[in-house]
């Protein structure tokens, strides 16, 4: 019966199980992981941000002893940094622990931006202040006549003076919507040349235009990527901290995407996706893993291995283990699932057998019999499960073959050897214990 064997494996429900215990363990690790690290980066962003509104604050404080209370806030802002930072670097490798710092770790970034928040409105408000000061200090400072007043200030006509004050007022808005750091790069940087670009007009009319057509669709569009951000930021964060995480850990390249509705349900359908291939790879690695064990256990050793892209583009594993007397069991992995034994002579050349080898291929392939009847039951008892046999053909001249090593990347001579001397010792303690 033992010609060419190939069949389809699958594990038993208790094994796909541990299977699917330990991978969903792994990825719920890497998914914690992922959360800390992109929160500690949050942190550090947060941490570099109100450099320029802190010198107002202490500006405004020294000439009104008063900033809004932004110095407090701030003092709040940089304990909830603080806090972050202890969180990340006390972190454990339990997933239960890197769990509950992913969850502290969140809470604590959404105190720190509901903090921010609030700074940004008080810091808005202490830039008036602050300009109001030095308006009425400008003003103290000349004793000319009320027009000497307005040509010593302005240094323009009143025409000038209306294009400035639009400028100012149309670079405060971009400026305000640039501080917006969830923004995407793309968005950033159009609102960094439309300030440069208002910068350079001369012409109020043109201002005028260039404000109508170019800056107010631009802050249209920042306005509603952050109000769509807004409702799907916290869902979206949790999904592509997820989805970096797997890309890790399955070596996928991953993808940028930017926080919107439609980027939440395809960062669905990809984690769903690697996911499913996780588990088939997984549950094909594991059989294929237990087989080699198997083997091994038998006294059979990995004499040589090749992988073979076909030119329909189907891709192959071969591993080919020392059996005896010249011949090798070829085990074949194809990428649906099968797996095919052929046993076959050994040499380092193509050719076919001549009558000699192929009487004594047969009588090995009818050795071969008992043992992969051992080999699936030592399988089953790894929680390998045969789920299709495609053909089992018994032994004939027709299957006798010689397998050119030199195809293979192989071992030594002398490791062929001592795999040879294990299987002997393997199949001698083996016909012991029968009798």
């Amino acid at each position: 019966m033992s010609g060419p064997k190939t069949s389809r494996y699958t594990l038993t429900p208790e094994q796909r199980r541990l299977l699917a215990e330990q991978r969903i363990t792994e990825q719920r690790k890497a998914a914690a992981l992922s959360n800390i690290q992109n929160k500690s980066k949050r942190f550090l962003q947060i941490g570099n941000m109100f450099s320029v509104e802190k010198r107002v604050s202490v500006e405004l404080n020294a000439r009104i002893g008063n900033d809004g209370g932004f110095s407090q806030k701030i003092q709040e802002l940089e304990q909830q940094i603080r806090q972050g930072a202890s969180i990340v670097q006390g972190t454990d490798n339990d997933v239960s622990s890197l769990e509950r710092a992913s969850e502290d770790a969140s809470r604590c970034v959404a105190r720190a931006e509901k903090i921010v928040g609030e700074l940004s409105e008080i810091a808005a408000q202490n830039g008036k202040k602050l300009q109001t000061c030095l308006d009425a200090a400008i003003d103290r400072g000349f004793s000319a006549s009320s027009a000497d007043v307005e040509t010593a200030f302005h240094g323009k006509s009143s025409g000038q003076t209306a294009l400035t004050e639009a400028k100012d007022r149309l670079r405060e808005q971009l400026l305000q919507m640039k501080k917006n750091a969830v923004l995407p790069s793309v968005m950033t940087e159009e609102l960094g040349k439309a300030i440069t670009k208002a910068e350079e007009i001369q012409d109020a009319a043109f201002l005028k235009n260039y404000s109508a057509l170019t800056v107010a669709p631009l802050l249209k569009r920042c306005g509603s990527f952050l109000a769509e951000y807004e409702n799907c930021r916290e869902e979206f964060e949790s999904l592509y901290s997820e989805y970096i995480s797997l890309c890790e850990i399955y070596y996928y390249t991953a993808q940028e995407y930017s926080c919107s509705a439609a980027s939440v349900e395809a960062l669905k359908r990809e984690i769903r996706r690697i996911k499913e291939t996780a588990a088939e790879e997984d549950e094909q690695a594991y059989i294929s893993e237990s087989l080699d064990e198997v083997m091994e256990e038998m006294g059979y050793a990995v004499i040589g291995s090749r992988e073979v892209t076909k030119k329909n583009g189907r891709h192959f594993r071969n591993e080919l283990y020392a059996y005896g007397e010249g011949t090798a069991v070829n085990v074949t992995y194809s990428p649906d699932g099968r797996i095919a034994m052929e046993l076959g002579g050994i040499d380092t050349s193509d050719r076919l057998p001549d009558d000699r080898e192929t009487s004594l291929l047969c009588d090995s392939m009818e050795r071969f019999c008992g043992d992969f009847k051992e080999i699936e039951k030592r399988l089953l008892a790894k929680g390998v499960i045969l789920a299709e046999r495609i053909s089992l053909l018994p032994p004939g001249e027709e299957y006798a073959q010689i397998i050119n090593i030199s195809d293979y990347e192989t071992k030594g001579e002398a490791q062929m050897l001592r795999a040879e001397r294990r299987r002997r010792t393997a199949a001698e303690v083996k016909s012991l214990n029968m009798h």
